[in-house]
């Protein structure tokens, strides 16, 4: 499952589609705008089927799990469910526009949470359901490095718009050219780094659509600690509402 950052994003940058204008030609908001655009599938994609492989220094585990997504005119929505492994069969975590939810099937009702709470290995409910840049934060500075292959890339700081964002501070690596996200350092408003995000590999859907495919989560405060999620299935069939309501959860 691992693989090589530089080789993986040398043959998919190669296929996206290139960006005419520079960063500096962007507004804050268009170009946080850009790194969502280019990590999501479009508004038509209303679920998805993800496999979570978890690595530590003692076990390798693996999970499988369906996403589902809710747009209204009070905000999104997202639906975590586990399929496996059996231990985990049922249990859902919710993320609404008030709060992240909890439920599993010896719960008599869903339990708040947080958006930062493990669902699978290091994928918390806020990476494993997607961190949306423009919806969260915005832009404290930009700027132009070299990095470690001698090429210029862009990093982006980012803070985040109030406490309620599961991860307080951001620094986005991007390829200069393209304008997509490379990855992401995810912060403690302390300063301390917890997470850094690989966007591993990128596809395109229906010609125009690019997305992330693969991600890579590596944790920053426990050594050996990997965890990759990858998309296996797109659905555009939409859940009913209820599905996305926390009083809805339970056994009534």
């Amino acid at each position: 499952m691992k693989r090589s950052i530089a080789m993986t994003l040398l043959v998919t940058l190669a296929l996206l589609p290139v960006v005419s204008a520079s960063s500096q030609d962007l507004s804050d908001l268009e170009l946080l705008t850009r790194l969502d655009e280019v990590r999501f599938f479009d508004e038509t994609v209303t679920q998805i089927a993800v496999r979570i492989v978890s690595e530590t220094p003692d076990e390798t585990r693996e999970a499988s799990l369906n996403l589902s997504f809710l747009d209204t005119e009070d905000g999104s929505f997202a639906r975590i469910s586990f399929d496996a492994p059996e231990e985990l069969a049922g249990q859902i975590f919710l993320s609404t526009p008030d709060a992240t939810y909890f439920y599993g099937p010896d719960l008599d009702f869903p339990i708040k949470t947080s958006a930062t709470t493990e669902v699978f290995g290091d994928s918390a409910v806020a990476q494993t359901s997607g961190i949306r840049f423009a919806d969260s934060y915005t832009i404290e500075e930009r700027r132009s490095v070299v990095n470690e292959e001698g090429e210029e890339i862009l990093e982006i700081d980012l803070a985040a718009i109030d406490f309620t964002v599961a991860f307080q501070v951001v620094t986005v690596k991007v390829d200069a050219s393209t304008l997509t996200p490379i990855s992401a350092m995810l912060y403690a408003v302390s300063g301390i780094p917890f997470y850094e995000v690989f966007y591993e590999v990128y596809e395109t859907r229906d010609e125009t659509d690019v997305y992330v495919t693969m991600q890579r989560i590596v944790n920053q405060l426990l050594i050996g600690r990997i965890t990759t999620s990858e998309i296996l299935d797109i659905g555009t069939e939409a859940l009913p509402p209820e599905s996305f309501d926390p009083d809805a959860l339970g056994p009534g």
